[in-house]
């Protein structure tokens, strides 16, 4: 497999800030600390493909809630998440290799997922990985995508993106996990495939 770049977009695990649906469910700390692990095994996860990872936040890249995690951190820069997004795919494009840029509320994403992203950009400028919402857990490209007048947040963000990207290939989809119901979806997985997320499993085994 070749060489490929992984961003992963994330926040500092912080009570109030992080999986605030969640936290209706959970209370925040609970939440924050679910994330956290969503957040671990998302990076482990990443670095099963040949190539450099890093972390980029919305928040503050030395948090002491990062301590952890032991791959390079960034700062997310821009307004709205398309802007840092694009921000993102200008940096680390620089360096001369494909970007996978992937979510960290899908910690149970396959590697089989981001093994075909990775193909495909093989012959494609852009890939995504759909989410039932709507939306998509995953992006990536060889050239800086476009996300002007996207409405994030809601059942028209992929289509809004694909507007901009006719011709990008659309993949299996895959399930991010931000209220009650993705989390049962997440707990039922997780009870077959532990070793998809282990550190969300152990997480989930010790709380009701």
């Amino acid at each position: 497999m070749k060489a490929t770049r992984v961003a992963l977009f994330g926040k500092p695990p912080v009570a109030g800030h992080v999986k605030t649906r969640l936290g209706a469910t959970l209370g925040a700390e609970r939440a924050a600390s679910l994330y956290r692990a969503f957040l671990l095994d998302a990076v482990t996860n990443a670095q099963a493909l040949p190539g450099p990872l890093t972390l980029w936040v919305d928040g503050d890249p030395n948090h002491p809630t990062l301590d952890a995690v032991d791959v390079p951190i960034r700062a997310q820069v821009g307004d709205d998440l398309g802007e840092r997004m694009r921000r993102c795919f200008e940096v680390e494009l620089a360096h001369g290799l494909p970007v996978l840029l992937v979510g960290t509320d899908v910690p149970t994403l396959p590697r089989r997922v981001l093994v075909a992203a990775r193909e495909a950009l093989e012959r494609h400028d852009v890939v995504f990985v759909p989410s039932a919402d709507g939306g998509y857990v995953l992006v990536g490209a060889r050239v800086v995508p476009c996300f002007d007048s996207v409405r994030w947040s809601t059942s028209h963000a992929l289509a809004d993106t694909l507007e901009h990207h006719p011709d990008a290939v659309v993949l299996e989809p895959w399930y991010d996990v931000d209220d009650a119901d993705d989390l049962r979806l997440l707990r039922l997985e997780l009870l077959l495939r532990p070793e998809a997320a282990p550190r969300t499993a152990a997480w989930l085994a010790h709380s009701p």
